[in-house]
């Protein structure tokens, strides 16, 4: 693990950071969150579809910005982590773009706050990237497989959820591969590109980063759960949140 210096400026930071990822899943258990966006969407807002290409793009921005200082000549590790990033995020665009399908508005409070956050956790990895590892260990190698992983398993799942709307916006019971354990497949594997993430830059502040994602995450697959089975009386007694059998 690196660890920053703890300064005035870094400690206020890092305070920030923890404190977040220590609130964030009450906050969103108790609806208290405001992440008006999917099936807790409000009345009015802007397009979703806007709403996500904002969000996802604002942190690429915020991670070219952070990292100029090393973009010229980078290292490998540097080079890694920084590519990760991008990708995780550009992905998002891309399928905001042309993979989802959205049936209504998200908030705009929303929109701003996540992609705050996001920016936020894009600067500070692409920041602390100018101290990289010195050396790729059995741990890196385990985050670049692992961030392949999340990749490729994320994708699969939103494709799966899209094409379930191919003939109708309506939402229904997710089924097929993972659908058939968890109604949120794509959180899980978001969180295990996260982690592949954490163990290619190993910094305290990545790690942070990676703890806000799973809490909320996690706690918002329960909340979508609850929401499956209020909407759907034949909902699946035994399926979970976002770990088979588990969660």
């Amino acid at each position: 693990m690196i660890f920053p210096e703890w300064t005035i400026g870094n400690t206020i930071i890092y305070a920030f950071l923890a404190l977040a990822a220590i609130s964030v899943g009450p906050l969103e258990y108790f609806g208290r969150a405001m992440m008006a966006y999917s099936k807790f969407r409000p009345a009015s807002g802007i397009s979703t579809r806007a709403g996500m290409v904002i969000l996802y793009s604002a942190p690429l921005a915020a991670l070219v910005v952070s990292a100029l200082s090393y973009l010229s000549s980078p290292t490998t590790i540097q080079w890694i982590v920084f590519a990760s990033v991008f990708i995780h995020f550009a992905k998002r665009v891309l399928e905001s773009l042309f993979v989802h399908k959205y049936s209504g508005p998200i908030g705009v409070f929303t929109t701003l706050m996540i992609a705050g956050f996001y920016s936020l956790a894009a600067f500070i990895i692409g920041w602390l990237n100018r101290m990289p590892l010195q050396t790729m260990d059995t741990w890196f190698y385990l985050g670049m497989a692992l961030f392949v992983l999340g990749i490729i398993g994320n994708f699969i799942q939103h494709k799966r959820l899209a094409e379930l709307r191919k003939d109708s916006m309506e939402y229904k019971i997710p089924s097929g591969g993972l659908f058939d354990y968890v109604v949120c497949p794509h959180y899980l594997f978001e969180i295990i590109t996260w982690l592949g993430i954490f163990l290619l830059s190993r910094h305290l502040g990545a790690l942070l980063v990676l703890i806000f994602i799973t809490a909320y995450l996690s706690t918002r697959s329960i909340r979508t759960l609850a929401w499956y089975r209020e909407k759907f009386k034949d909902f699946p007694a035994d399926r979970k949140g976002i770990i088979p059998f588990v969660l």
